[in-house]
């Protein structure tokens, strides 16, 4: 049977005999892959309950059942001549004996009957099974439930309420003091996100150290580098002299009379007169410029000396002002985690409650304890001969950790060396990560590559690494733009040799460059009591919007046709 390139790499990535590592651009068919590998390992007579397929969301496991079932489903009702057909397009190759067409006719009932079934599920379901199946070796309730995202934000925002109104009133005062949000929602599941980072919160010194300060440095002792007396004085002359100069000297003369006193609240309105780059927003690019006018400063005398001493010390003391301001932050936010992470934790206990995060890292810490983790394995190692991960570019150290743990036995050992055949299937696309989503790390994606192509390399089956290049969705036109925008960007997955093919090389394309909509400023509500989540007139987003709206709008009434 012949076929095309494309279908050749999707046949070739589906054998169920080999470990497979795929990168598959957009629009590759790697769904495809994955049900095509599932169905060639149940006619291989592998049990349905030997096969764990981990998904990303609840959504694409579905997604792949229904495409798996239906086709076992098919396969049950067809007559010989057409199922072999799609055996042999399927890339089973060699004759098809009557007992193979038997056989594949019955998988659909052993995948439905069989006990436990496929598993094909998210890594938090199949994390949770887990700890149902271990919970004293895992330390969680039999009864344990799992925390939908309302529950959870409804319980730390109680947490947070509590801990307002008791004796921890203070520390909730602090990351308050240098919290911009709306509520607390979004920095509390971050930080429970964040738990492992912050198990052992850091002091006051050791934040300072985290930015290159002293230990013990302060406000008072920044405010002494910067202000050594006589600087009000020094200042009122520089006023008078900038007031007689130039537009530019007097709008400067304008913003230092805004000062009302001297001191370290003065120092960002001090930066933003004298030092010069990126507004002086940024910590390194602000320096000091030509201020005042060449013209002013030869009117000084005297007087230019000290204010250049005045404005080097302001320069040297930004980036520790900066440092300061970042290091006092940390440490409420530290603080703030010291407080909270146990409260939460103690209520969901009480609740008997496991959020995703909990699911995940319990899971990972039953299969790294060194009472139980051998043994666990061991039950485990039984049950599981072939893993399939989806989506690999989005998943998490923690959950790499956990698949890891899983295929530790494929790769070493009694596990390398055994009868059964044993295989991992990985499929992802750095280039689509939905980056820091759920702690997702892409680096991992070849970290991890390499981790098991060096494992399997010991073995007579090495790591078998692919990539899917062809695109069944786009035309070839506005495939090679995305490509030639990203040329040369490793860091986004473009790395050379992932470049997109169009499969449907003479399907016409265009790309329409717009101007682009620049971002609109925050503009301050007028009256306070305005809701400060409420959209203005027209943000960027909203201005976009109707510029794409008003264009589909204008080409149904036209009747355009697009060539």
């Amino acid at each position: 049977m012949t076929r095309n390139e494309a279908t050749e790499k999707q046949v070739l990535a589906a054998r169920p005999k080999h470990s497979t590592w795929l990168s598959a651009n957009a629009g590759s068919g790697k769904t495809r892959v994955l049900t095509d590998r599932v169905a060639r390992l149940l006619l291989e007579q592998v049990q349905p309950q030997h096969i764990l397929c981990l998904t990303y969301t609840k959504a694409a496991a579905s997604e792949m059942q229904n495409r798996l079932f239906k086709r076992l489903g098919e396969w049950a009702m067809l007559g010989d001549d057409k199922l072999r057909l799609q055996l042999l397009e399927l890339g089973i190759s060699g004759e098809t004996s009557d007992e193979d067409l038997r056989n594949a006719r019955t998988l659909f009932a052993r995948a439905i009957e069989t006990p436990g079934g496929l598993k094909i599920q998210t890594i938090h379901s199949f994390c949770s099974s887990l700890l149902r199946r271990f919970p004293l070796e895992a330390r969680v309730s039999p009864q344990f439930a799992e925390m939908e995202e309302r529950a959870a934000a409804l319980l730390r925002a109680e947490i947070v309420q509590e801990l307002a109104e008791g004796p921890e009133t203070g520390v909730i005062r602090r990351v308050a003091h240098h919290f911009t949000g709306e509520d607390f929602d979004g920095l509390t599941a971050a930080i429970v996100n964040q738990r492992a980072a912050l198990q052992s919160p850091l002091g006051p010194d050791q934040c300072l150290e985290l930015f290159d300060l002293d230990p013990g440095f302060d406000e008072e002792t920044l405010e002494a580098l910067v202000f050594l007396g006589g600087e009000d004085h020094l200042l009122r002359d520089v006023i008078s002299h900038l007031e007689g100069g130039s537009s530019t000297d007097q709008k400067a003369a304008a913003k230092l009379r805004l000062i009302p006193r001297l001191g370290l609240d003065s120092l960002p309105a001090l930066e933003g007169v004298f030092l010069f780059g990126q507004s002086a927003k940024s910590p390194f690019g602000a320096k000091i410029g030509s201020f005042p006018t060449k013209k002013t400063q030869g009117n000084m005398g005297t007087l230019l000396p000290k204010l250049e001493d005045f404005m080097r010390r302001v320069e040297d003391a930004r980036t520790r002002r900066l440092a300061l301001a970042a290091a006092r932050r940390t440490h409420a936010l530290q603080d703030f985690a010291r407080v909270f992470l146990p409260a939460y934790e103690a209520r969901k206990q009480q609740m008997g409650w496991l959020d995703f995060d909990d699911l995940i890292l319990k899971a990972r810490d039953l299969l790294t304890d060194p009472a139980v983790a051998a043994w666990v394995l061991y039950r485990l190692d039984g049950g599981i001969d072939h893993i399939l991960v989806d989506e690999a570019q989005d998943t998490s150290p923690a959950q790499w950790k956990v698949i890891e743990l899983l295929a530790q036995e494929f790769t070493s050992g009694s596990g390398a060396r055994s009868e059964v055949e044993r295989t991992i299937f990985v499929v992802g696309d750095k280039k689509q990560s939905i980056y820091s989503f759920q702690g997702a790390d892409p680096g991992e994606f070849d970290r991890m590559q390499a981790e098991f192509a060096a494992r399997l390399s010991a073995t007579e089956k090495p790591l078998n690494e692919m990539e899917l290049q062809f695109s069944f969705r786009s035309s070839h036109a506005i495939l090679s733009l995305v490509d030639e925008v990203f040329k040369d960007r490793k860091a986004s997955g473009f790395h050379t040799g992932s470049e997109h093919r169009a499969f449907k090389h003479d399907l016409p394309g265009r790309v329409d460059l717009w101007p682009l909509v620049e971002k609109t400023g925050d503009e301050e509500d007028e009256d306070w009591a305005a809701p400060v989540d409420r959209l203005g007139a027209k943000p960027h987003t909203v201005l976009l919007a109707e510029r794409v709206a008003r264009q589909i709008r204008r080409m149904i009434d036209e009747k355009e046709t697009i060539p």
